[in-house]
Parts: C-alpha cells; structure tokens; sequence
C-alpha cells in the first residue's frame, strides 16, 4: 500500500455488488483499485460474509463458476485482509456504538475498521454505517456513488485526506 493512496475499509456489500452487479458504482472503486488508484482493506469477518453470499447465490442459480471469478476478483483489486479484532475490541466498540449503528453483526466490522485505522469506510449499507457512526469513530463514510461523486467533486483528498 503506498502513502499517496487513500485507504479504504470495504464492506461486503461492495465486493458483492461488484461481483452481481455489472453496472453498480462498486465497480468503478474496483477498477481504482485494481489500477492503483485506491487501496483496499477489510477484515476476515467480511470475507466470511462475502463468500458466504457468493455460495448461496451459486447454488441457487446452480452455477459454481463465480467462485472461481471471485478468487480472481480478490486479486485484481488487491484487497488486503486483515485479522478481525479481539474480543476486547469489539466489546468496547459494541457499548460505544450500538445506539447508533442499529445492527449488532457490524459492530466486529466496525471495530475492525477503527484499529485498521483507514482514510474511510465504503458500505452501501448507509443505514447501519451511516453518518452518526462516522462522526463518533471520525472516519468518513461513504457508499460507492457517495465516494464516487467526492472524487469527481475533486474535493476526496482534502474531506478523507491521506494515510502517513
């Protein structure tokens, strides 16, 4: 990961996207990633989720052929993935977050994303990552268009700044 690249914490409604939906905004951060434009960062909590979606939309459409798009996919957009946070961590987070993040199972990803420490946080789920998280644990959050339309503003290096 290089200095000069905002890092961003991925939930897994962005890599599914990518994976699902052609045409969602995700895939664009996908392409800054695999270009070196982004970095990308998440926990293994989120992978477990991802692979877990991916499975069972595979079986139900009986096609087992995205597994192998996925395993390439994860290469492509250099996504690093951490270890998930202690127990302590996600205890100390739960108590400071549950009154505003609405969903207990983001609580561990959340806690992840504070001791990784990133320049933001992209999650489509804006109802369970949304602004009042973000102002408490003082990383920005955005969805893929939100993130997207900061980059076109020209204004995403100074509102997320950078990583040193």
């Amino acid at each position: 990961m290089s200095n000069d690249r905002l890092l961003a914490f991925v939930d897994c409604n962005i890599v599914i996207e990518c994976l699902f939906a052609p045409m969602h905004p995700a895939n664009a951060i996908a392409v800054l990633a695999a270009n070196k434009h982004l970095d990308l960062v998440t926990c293994n909590l989120v992978i477990e989720d991802i692979e877990a979606e991916i499975i069972d939309r595979a079986t139900q459409a009986d096609d087992l052929g995205v597994i192998d798009v996925y395993a390439q996919f994860l290469k492509q957009i250099r996504l690093k993935v951490m270890p998930d946070p202690t127990s302590s961590l996600v205890k100390e987070t739960l108590h400071k977050y549950l009154g505003i993040m609405r969903h207990r199972a983001d609580i561990p990803v959340l806690a992840s994303a504070i001791e990784i420490g990133p320049n933001l946080i992209l999650s489509d789920n804006r109802k369970h990552f949304n602004d009042l998280v973000a102002e408490r644990s003082g990383i920005p959050i955005c969805s893929s268009e939100e993130f997207l339309a900061l980059l076109m503003s020209g204004s995403a290096r100074e509102r997320l700044g950078s990583k040193s």
